[in-house]
């Protein structure tokens, strides 16, 4: 039997708090390829981040400092 592994995904305004940077900063860091800022899914027209994502993102920004 398989076990699901279910993700965890942060709001758009949840990202921004999390960072406490504005919804504008947060789109920068989506269209700066060079940060490699994790990328949402749209769902119902919401922006929706995996959180497992943002925090190896997170560690890789501690590895390169």
């Amino acid at each position: 039997m398989q076990s699901q592994v279910q993700a965890t995904f942060l709001t758009g305004p949840q990202v921004q708090a999390r960072y406490q940077k504005s919804h504008v900063t947060i789109w920068r860091w989506m269209n700066d390829g060079s940060l490699g800022f994790p990328r949402p899914m749209r769902i119902n027209g919401l922006n929706h981040f995996k959180l497992c994502e943002l925090e190896a993102w997170e560690a890789a920004q501690v590895e390169i400092a």
